[in-house]
């Protein structure tokens, strides 16, 4: 399957760093950055190095071991050096500095998955069945 990159410039996040992710374990994972902000409600895994380190499923079915503190562990303080929306099904890579890759799935034909907002105006976001709004 051919998974075409969208058009849009995400220029504006390039080098902001994650100055805050949500622990709250009965809220959805969303994280801070200078000036911007993100919010998922999607499944979504974090890699390091091409190993995935912590997921969505983790932190549901192992609560126990896999929070949102460990990928406030992971992310704290990372520059984002790029940005991938695919438009098909508005699945989004966010790339870290040292190889850390945040990957978020759309999967609801009811509900919306992610939001990503900049204080320059900036805001896309996936809707119900996967496409996006800008």
């Amino acid at each position: 399957m051919y998974r075409k990159q969208s058009n849009i410039d995400f220029k504006y996040f390039f080098g902001l760093k994650v100055t805050e992710v949500n622990t709250d374990k009965n809220l959805p994972l969303g994280m801070a950055f200078e000036n911007a902000g993100l919010l998922i409600e999607c499944p979504w895994r974090l890699q390091v190095s091409n190993e995935i380190v912590i997921g969505y499923s983790d932190c549901i079915q192992a609560y126990d071991k896999y929070t949102h503190k460990n990928v406030q562990t992971i992310l704290m303080g990372k520059k984002i050096v790029n940005i991938f929306h695919f438009e098909e099904v508005s699945d989004l890579v966010v790339e870290f500095e040292d190889n850390i890759f945040l990957e978020l799935f759309h999967d609801s034909n009811y509900f919306e998955g992610w939001q990503l907002r900049g204080d320059n105006g900036f805001y896309l976001f996936t809707l119900p069945g996967g496409s996006y709004s800008f």
